[in-house]
């Protein structure tokens, strides 16, 4: 399904983007990752379910053979057990498809429990096929922060986004804790074992956006547990260390993903949570350093109050796609408009049109 994008409330105030819009699935879309696969599809993990917290909550995995325009069905990942959510999706040098995702099981009489300190274990689902088929286990993480064990002090732990495959082939992945600790974890065996974790920011942070600037330096966008803004970090030896966090949004606009066009330029995208809603973008000239403020950009602006978590990449081609889902879209159609509930989409848009 394709439709051109009505402009909004939001172009006074935003730079608003020429773009086209499809449909990638409906009645879930929760919290979409993209990736290239080895074939040169778009892969896209996502989490398929009619409410943003509930028990019938699964993984599955949809592709696109045409730079993103239209989508397959859905492929299950997994769906035992309870809410299955919180994915994270990378590809690795040898082409092997990995998601790793919490099962969510603080859950009392079907309502979620959040005083429940019941551990959530982390697992890792692999797929050597591009996504037709899918293997899951529990992860294998070394040290204090080991998931498998059920007093490893990582009860509320998370993992999100997009995982980096750095050029030496070792794969990087963030979590957080509800504490408020954003850290990456990395495997060195094409994801069946994890290194224990690096500490990016420790101080109240949680979904974080990696990523990989070039010769070992890095670039870490977080979301603030108190506004909601997003902070960010920088690392110039290979995620060793890490800058102090500076703040680069606003209150309620989180989470982010950052990606390094194919000119040099950083773009993060970013969902506005509060009104006016919003995909929202910006651009840096200067690997993060700062960023043009002047033109925040606009991807989409008739999105529901509960939407965002964008995730990008740049097709071969040059033309940028970013996923991203919403509760409310009203498609304007005769004879009457079509109101579609809980959905994910794709924009796509030419790095032209940037500024």
């Amino acid at each position: 399904m394709y439709y051109r994008r009505p402009l909004h409330v939001l172009s006074g105030v935003y730079r608003p983007l020429p773009t086209e819009r499809y449909i990638m699935m409906t009645m879930g879309g929760y919290w979409p990752i993209i990736q290239t696969l080895g074939n040169g599809h778009l892969g896209v993990v996502t989490r398929d379910s009619d409410f943003h917290v509930g028990e019938r909550g699964r993984l599955v995995f949809v592709h696109s053979p045409d730079g993103g325009e239209s989508w397959s069905h859905s492929i299950v990942i997994s769906e035992e057990g309870s809410d299955n959510r919180n994915p994270a999706f990378g590809v690795t040098k040898k082409g092997t498809l990995l998601a790793s995702f919490i099962k969510q099981v603080n859950y009392t009489d079907g309502a979620y429990d959040a005083v429940q300190e019941t551990p959530n274990p982390l697992y890792i689902s692999r797929s050597e096929d591009n996504g037709l088929t899918w293997t899951t286990e529990l992860a294998k993480v070394e040290g204090p922060g080991e998931y498998t064990s059920p007093d490893n002090g990582f009860i509320t732990s998370s993992p999100f986004g997009k995982m980096i495959t750095r050029s030496d082939g070792s794969v990087m992945m963030h979590y957080h804790t509800k504490g408020g600790v954003t850290s990456f974890i990395t495997s060195n065996d094409d994801g069946h074992t994890w290194n224990s974790p690096t500490v990016i920011a420790d101080g109240g942070y949680n979904e974080t956006g990696l990523c990989d600037l070039g010769d070992g330096r890095f670039l870490a966008v977080f979301r603030s547990n108190g506004d909601g803004s997003l902070s960010q970090a920088h690392s110039d030896d290979n995620g060793a260390t890490w800058s102090s966090p500076v703040q680069i949004t606003e209150a309620t606009e989180h989470p982010g993903d950052v990606i390094k066009l194919a000119d040099g330029r950083i773009l993060l995208t970013y969902g506005r949570r509060t009104t006016p809603f919003g995909i929202l973008g910006l651009i840096s000239h200067d690997d993060g350093k700062t960023w043009d403020l002047n033109n925040r950009l606009l991807l989409v602006a008739d999105a529901g109050n509960d939407l965002g978590y964008p995730s990008n990449i740049q097709r071969a081609d040059g033309a940028i796609v970013t996923v991203y889902y919403s509760d409310q879209l009203i498609v304007r159609r005769r004879p009457r408009p079509e109101i579609l509930g809980i959905h994910g989409a794709s924009v796509i848009y030419r790095p032209e049109d940037l500024p």
